[in-house]
């Protein structure tokens, strides 16, 4: 049986999938190549099928599902020891397999490893995601910058034995809901600090081409799971107002009694958190202020508040923090 099991899910990806699966079938490690094609309705499968290379396995699908009920069927085809993602228009640098393979090889305890990703064809950047598994699960509850999926490497068998899957409910977001839930299954993560992944932007790609509506539809249902994860003291009050924060776009145009309703369910979230999942205390409450600030700032651009209200907010999120002790003016903006 092979190493590593390589999914990667496809729909009319005839544009870049010949460029994707060279730079996997070039890899220095034993593995397999799952291609789970979407029923294409372009030249995906003939492209795929022309490689003619034994490593590749396509897996066709008549009726299109989506992308993630498309990937979850990797999850009983694979037969490697561990799964490695990649998306159908990205590129994996010639050791990316290797190197991760060898990391869980030698770090038993890490579930889950990443790598950074370095952005080409019509965007330059490459990222600097955390490295360490408390900072990494802290990220989650800012949604941003903590592991790239088409990056990741993981063991089959976790998965497998606790039954986890891609959410077809949460849309954009089915990534970090599979990862939450891996952690709440015990897994640990990791990022290798080398970008062995390329992250091709393009007009097409899916990140840029999102129904808002949708996307803050998915985050209210995996945030109203992950937030009483993190923060146990929120009632359901304190998390429908809290996922405000996650809004695209960002609504500014809140009354002052929804803003101090904000400031207040902070406050309880930060009262107390949840230790047992290994993420960094402060990172989880830095990031929830964070997010905080960032919507105050943008809605005093255009409805200033006042000294009085300021100080209004600032007893808020302390009404919030009361049951910890913390002194009010320690959070003050």
């Amino acid at each position: 049986m092979p190493k590593i099991s390589v999914v990667v899910p496809t729909y009319n990806a005839q544009k870049y999938i010949v460029e994707t699966l060279h730079s996997l079938l070039r890899q220095d490690a034993d593995f397999e190549l799952l291609v789970l094609d979407d029923a294409s309705t372009d030249a995906t499968l003939d492209l795929v099928r022309g490689l003619n290379d034994s490593r590749i396995r396509v897996f066709a699908l008549e009726h299109n599902q989506g992308r993630p009920a498309n990937a979850n069927r990797a999850f009983n085809l694979c037969r490697g020891e561990y799964i490695a993602r990649i998306d159908h228009d990205d590129i994996a640098e010639p050791d990316r397999l290797r190197k991760q393979s060898v990391f869980l090889d030698a770090h038993p305890d890490i579930t889950v490893v990443g790598t950074q990703i370095r952005h080409f064809d019509e965007d330059h950047f490459t990222s600097d995601f955390p490295l360490d598994d408390a900072n990494i699960k802290a990220r989650f509850t800012v949604g941003g910058a903590y592991l790239a999926n088409p990056s990741t490497m993981f063991r089959r068998e976790f998965v497998q034995q606790h039954g986890i899957r891609y959410d077809p409910n949460l849309d954009i977001v089915d990534d970090l809901g599979f990862w939450f839930d891996c952690m709440l299954h015990g897994a640990r993560f990791a990022n290798l600090p080398e970008a062995l992944t390329l992250y091709r932007v393009h007009s097409g790609m899916t990140s840029l081409n999102l129904d808002s509506a949708k996307l803050y539809e998915a985050k209210i249902r995996l945030y109203a799971r992950m937030l009483p994860a993190f923060y146990p003291r929120m009632t359901g009050h304190d998390v429908a107002n809290i996922n405000k924060l996650y809004a695209h776009p960002i609504e500014i145009e809140m009354s002052m009694d929804d803003v101090l309703a904000l400031h207040r369910s902070v406050g309880v979230a930060l009262s107390e958190i949840d230790l047992r999942w290994g993420a960094d205390p402060a990172q989880l409450e830095g990031g929830l202020l964070g997010m905080l600030g960032h919507r105050m700032n943008l809605r005093n651009q255009k409805h200033p508040r006042s000294e009085e209200d300021l100080h209004r907010c600032n007893v808020a999120l302390w009404e919030g923090l009361e049951s910890r002790g913390i002194p009010w003016k320690s959070y003050q903006e």
